[in-house]
């Protein structure tokens, strides 16, 4: 977990509003937690059949089953994301939605990471990723990817932002 506090209603609003998907597109969400982002995920009005989590802490991947038990949970590691998914649904996911506090890992897990993200994106998809830095938590020019703070609020605590990536 990656905050001292679950996302707050304003952090959830800024992710909500940011999702892109078409009605047979996945949301795919790398480190699901206590739901917080789920909930906002679901409250943008992604149906709870078109939205997959990816957990790897056992306990909280049971919590978010029972709590949400229309999405999809997987107890995995976000890095397998392609081979869960399968090839019917590689490629046709909107939007990924990283709740992984990214700025914590090295950087090699963070291009595994994003690369499990772009494997599975729609061709030229972005990903979101929110933080508490006051700048971007991600290495853009050492992953090759293009970045933009999409919203900030002071009412999250701690504060954040969420950004948005693609590849250039």
């Amino acid at each position: 977990m990656g905050s001292i506090a679950p996302s707050s209603a304003s952090l959830r609003r800024v992710i909500g509003k940011n999702i892109i998907r078409n009605p047979d597109q996945l949301v795919v969400e790398f480190g699901g937690g206590t739901g917080a982002v789920t909930r906002a995920i679901l409250e943008a009005g992604v149906p709870a059949d078109k939205l997959v989590s990816f957990e790897i802490d056992g306990e909280l991947a049971g919590y978010l089953g029972e709590r949400y038990p229309d999405i999809t949970v997987y107890k995995e590691d976000c890095r397998k994301a392609a081979a869960l998914l399968g090839a019917e649904q590689t490629g046709k996911v909107g939007t990924v939605v990283i709740g992984i506090p990214m700025i914590t890992f090295p950087l090699d897990f963070q291009r595994e990471v994003i690369e499990a993200t772009f494997s599975i994106l729609q061709p030229g998809g972005r990903f979101l990723l929110y933080t508490f830095m006051p700048h971007s938590p991600l290495n853009r020019a050492a992953l090759g990817l293009q970045g933009k703070r999409l919203g900030f609020t002071p009412l999250n605590l701690p504060p954040a932002s969420v950004w948005g990536y693609w590849r250039g």
